[in-house]
């Protein structure tokens, strides 16, 4: 996502690449819909032919906000990528093959699914016929040690500034196969020693037998190297993938989810409430309330906000060397101190922004920043860029919408009495009536088919 450093090894790529996918040796079958196939390991490549290779299948998409990379892993035109080039956006402007030769470019592109839980997602384009495609270095659930070792040699594709080249390759190797910042997401990322810049974020990690076995997914600023979620984890979002093409389908999945969602939040799973909430919803929640926040921080709540951070910054150097989890009990309490009528006042915003949002905000904001300083050694400068860039992350604009749609659902456990889902022009959505047990009467939760799932954008209360 962010880099900076010469690369070590150029190659120009792009010249006659004409279906050279590696996929096309390998023997493809169905996951979640999508062929993919696993790559042979009977023979080592050079790097000149793996960057050559490779290049066919991967591609430059740009959104209205973001550019980074994706690559075709089926070749009936479905892609992987990372899910924050896409989740912000409003739009794909284009999708451009510059590897082939002639280079291609669609305009017309689907954003499938989201990954809820992993920074993935799952393109698809209609090519008019099969594309180059990648190999993967596993088809199944196999854990990243049976297909990557440490010290291994892999390659990372940038888009060339030279107009000669539609890629420069970065060369490297794995240093690290269980890297863990729970800042960006769960799970163990792979650490690599490859110049990542900004713009590679969803593109492959490619070994020495040319298959894919990671997705480019972030890096700390000013630093050498960046992260790969490895591509294990990619095979297990198209399994987890719903199928979602009848009525019936899509009436079951939105009852299963709405059951799902009032169970996690009455039983205390609101991570996994959280990224139950609709992506456009979550948006807008989070634009109004750092909107409203960051106009006071810049003028009279600096006072406020330059206090927050020096407290984090006592946080951070009372934590333990190698410490995997950030938010001890010091950490949370004083992001819940941000919600008195105290600090809002000494922010600046009194009244104007609930109690709740001013504790998400900051929550997301410490959170980001002090995985900066421990995990990424950055300087509290860069740190404090790195924390603001997080606040505008879909995973923060959840905690947002969650902290509003909480209030409102209350504390009592709650079924689910009806279903109706409602076509659109655009998307079809899913009225959900939920009963309290306690007889409180019932809410309407309302439902929106976004990225390939139902997801929660709204709970009204209506009586009896």
């Amino acid at each position: 996502m962010i880099g900076g450093h010469p690369p070590r090894y150029r190659a120009l790529v792009g010249l006659c690449v004409f279906a050279l996918g590696l996929g096309c040796a390998a023997r493809a079958h169905e996951v979640g819909g999508v062929e993919v196939a696993r790559g042979s390991t009977s023979k080592e490549l050079g790097v000149d032919q793996v960057a050559r290779r490779g290049a066919a299948a991967v591609a430059v998409v740009t959104t209205d906000v973001s550019r980074g990379l994706a690559f075709v892993v089926d070749p009936a035109g479905y892609l992987i990528t990372s899910r924050h080039v896409i989740e912000d956006c409003d739009h794909i402007e284009s999708v451009v093959f510059p590897g082939l030769s002639p280079a291609r470019t669609f305009a017309s592109v689907q954003v499938v699914y989201i990954d809820p839980n992993r920074d993935l997602a799952l393109l698809h384009l209609d090519a008019g016929g099969p594309l180059p495609s990648l190999p993967l270095g596993t088809d199944g659930a196999d854990p990243v040690e049976t297909y990557l070792r440490a010290a291994d040699r892999v390659l990372l594709l940038a888009r060339s500034e030279d107009s000669e080249a539609a890629f420069v390759a970065h060369a490297g190797r794995v240093n690290d196969l269980q890297v863990f910042n729970p800042g960006l997401g769960g799970g163990a990322f792979v650490g690599l020693t490859n110049d990542v810049r900004q713009g590679q974020s969803g593109g492959p990690v490619l070994d020495r037998y040319g298959r894919a076995v990671g997705v480019v997914t972030w890096t700390w600023r000013h630093r050498i190297g960046g992260y790969a979620i490895p591509i294990d984890e990619a095979t297990r979002m198209l399994r987890e993938r719903p199928s979602l093409d009848s009525v019936d389908e899509q009436s079951a999945r939105a009852q299963a989810r709405a059951l799902k969602f009032v169970d996690s939040v009455y039983t205390g799973d609101l991570d996994q409430a959280r990224r139950m909430l609709s992506p456009t919803y979550a948006r807008s929640i989070r634009t109004r309330t750092i909107d409203a926040i960051f106009a006071k921080a810049t003028t009279d709540g600096q006072e406020a906000v330059a206090f927050f951070f020096a407290a984090l910054e006592d946080l951070v150097a009372g934590l333990d060397e190698g410490r995997e989890g950030l938010q001890t009990d010091g950490f949370r309490e004083m992001v819940l101190r941000t919600g008195s009528r105290e600090f809002r006042d000494s922010l600046g915003v009194g009244n104007t922004v609930a109690s709740d949002q001013v504790v998400s905000f900051f929550f997301e904001l410490g959170k980001a920043y002090m995985g900066a300083r421990y995990y990424g050694h950055e300087e509290p400068e860069d740190a404090i860029g790195t924390a603001i860039e997080r606040l505008r992350s879909l995973d923060a604009a959840r905690t947002f919408a969650f902290a509003e749609l909480s209030a409102r659902l209350g504390d009592e456990p709650t079924d689910v009495a009806e279903v109706e889902i409602v076509p659109g022009v655009y998307s079809p959505q899913a009225v959900v009536t939920l009963r309290s047990r306690a007889g409180r009467g019932k809410m309407v939760m309302q439902m929106r088919m976004e990225w390939g799932d139902w997801y929660v954008a709204q709970v009204q209360d209506v009586g009896e």
